[in-house]
């Protein structure tokens, strides 16, 4: 075993669940306005809510024009979604109420407040909405995970995705309008009332043509097929951003090299742009990196990279991305390995793995820049194949708990971090028993060769690759300083 790949001790002290929470103050009145004093109140916590995309949508305009056509893919799409307990302000320990509903239609299943939730591997046919429903004083600990399996025909290979929220504006790295990619972006509007999306295309050359206008209705989802829109551009970031609502975005890639399948995969975005992006598990074939640059001047970015034992040479130590495009450097074979971009200007970046399968096909996988973690977090996991989470080079440990079929977790064990290299750690390690789901706390480590402690988890079957992320850190109790009356 090579040296601090992973290095696992059980916690001494077992943390029933974490209290997330933040404190924030608005800005004080001028003095003499009134003649209270400031009062402290507790704000709500939200509830957390997600959606997952659902089937890969397919082309079928060659059905009933070529008597020779058969579409013999076999694809099969599933979720799972948990709820992990998470202490509340009165002292009580909980996982929140777990709904799951087809978006703008009725609940599938409503799951209470418990000692912990996690779903089956359910089939799914339509576009999923999963709320969990936050206690008072205690944030929702929720999340769900999609797979879509493909095992012959056109669709062979695996697609994960760490359902995502809704927001009013979000940048995707993923994509092509290049030939053999059908690449499409689905907007989900979760609302009572329609919204208006605008969708710029970022490409190697800079933004591809005018903002285009899309229409979403309450409770639907809205396909946009991108090679209309930027036809021969290998590499994309798609910008959206939302007038009058919030719409969870997220896009499909399958690829086809002539009859011979390519791969699937689907993506959503990651961490916000900043100066600095981690990506972490680039564990695979002929890797990629894709970097997007939102502002109105030119971005030069560093690259470092990080193996399991330490800083690692690759084939690009630096990349210059033009106002409002994307460029890609190719990392080739990589070995659990993390990247730190480090840029003069906002960034956004991803990555891509590949593996080879039978007969010439080939499947890849997206890798999201993610958040540094934060003290609780929770990621359902794939059942299906097996998968490895990374951790970025850092000190201190990071302690995770397993989630087994019955929602119960396991004692806690701490991860020894690697100071300089990417840490490698098995969730069989953490139970005899099958785990669906980790819940992760990065509250005693801290990033030795970046801004924090990054994370991915990558999972591999016979035919494909792909990755998912923790959740993002669930709303915790906020308090403000309001003067009242």
């Amino acid at each position: 075993m090579k040296h601090m790949r992973s290095i696992v001790t059980f916690a001494a002290i077992a943390v029933p669940g974490v209290l997330v929470a933040t404190t924030s103050f608005l800005t004080p009145l001028t003095p003499g306005t009134l003649d209270r004093s400031p009062e402290q109140v507790r704000m709500p916590t939200a509830d957390t809510r997600v959606i997952c995309p659902g089937p890969l949508l397919t082309d079928d305009e060659a059905e009933g024009t070529d008597t020779e056509f058969v579409d013999d893919s076999n694809v099969s799409t599933r979720a799972v979604s948990a709820s992990a307990p998470i202490s509340a302000a009165d002292g009580s320990v909980s996982a929140a109420r777990l709904q799951v509903a087809d978006l703008g239609g009725s609940a599938n299943f409503d799951n209470p407040s418990s000692d912990g939730f996690v779903s089956g591997d359910d089939p799914i046919d339509k576009t999923k909405l999963i709320t969990g429903f936050a206690r008072p004083g205690a944030p929702a600990l929720t999340t769900g995970v999609e797979t879509v399996e493909g095992t012959s025909g056109d669709l062979t290979g695996l697609a994960t995705l760490t359902c995502g929220s809704a927001a009013s504006s979000f940048l995707i790295l993923a994509g092509s309008g290049g030939a053999g990619s059908n690449s499409q972006l689905l907007l989900s509007n979760p609302g009572d009332v329609p919204v208006q999306a605008e969708v710029t295309l970022m490409t190697p050359s800079g933004q591809r043509g005018e903002p285009t206008e899309v229409s979403i209705k309450a409770g639907k989802q809205r396909a946009i097929r991108l090679a209309g829109l930027a036809a021969g551009a290998e590499a994309l970031a798609v910008d959206v951003k939302v007038d009058g609502g919030v719409v969870a975005g997220s896009l499909q890639e399958t690829v086809l090299d002539g009859l011979t399948p390519k791969g699937i995969d689907l993506a959503t975005s990651g961490a916000d742009s900043a100066s600095q992006q981690v990506v972490t598990g680039l564990d695979g074939k002929d890797a990629r990196l894709r970097v997007a640059n939102p502002g109105d001047d030119l971005a030069e970015v560093s690259l470092k990279a990080y193996g399991p034992d330490g800083e690692i040479d690759i084939p690009r130590s630096s990349m210059t991305v033009v106002a409002h495009g994307v460029a890609e450097a190719e990392l080739g074979d990589l070995e659990a390995t993390s990247v730190v971009l480090d840029s003069d200007q906002s960034i956004q970046a991803s990555a891509f793995i590949g593996q080879d399968g039978e007969k010439g096909s080939a499947d890849f996988g997206s890798i999201n820049a993610t958040d540094t973690l934060a003290d609780s977090q929770i990621m359902a996991l794939p059942r299906t194949g097996t998968g490895k989470l990374y951790l970025s080079p850092g000190q201190g440990q990071v302690q995770v708990r397993g989630m087994r079929d019955d929602g119960s977790l396991t004692q806690p064990q701490s991860i020894d971090l690697n100071p300089t290299g990417t840490t490698e750690f098995s969730p069989a390690e953490v139970s005899p028993d099958a785990v669906r789901a980790i819940v992760i706390s990065g509250e005693n480590a801290s990033g030795s060769q970046s801004d924090g402690v990054h994370a991915s988890y990558v999972v591999t079957t016979d035919s494909g690759i792909s990755a998912v992320q923790p959740a993002p850190a669930p709303a915790g109790v906020a308090y403000r300083d309001i003067r009242l009356g």
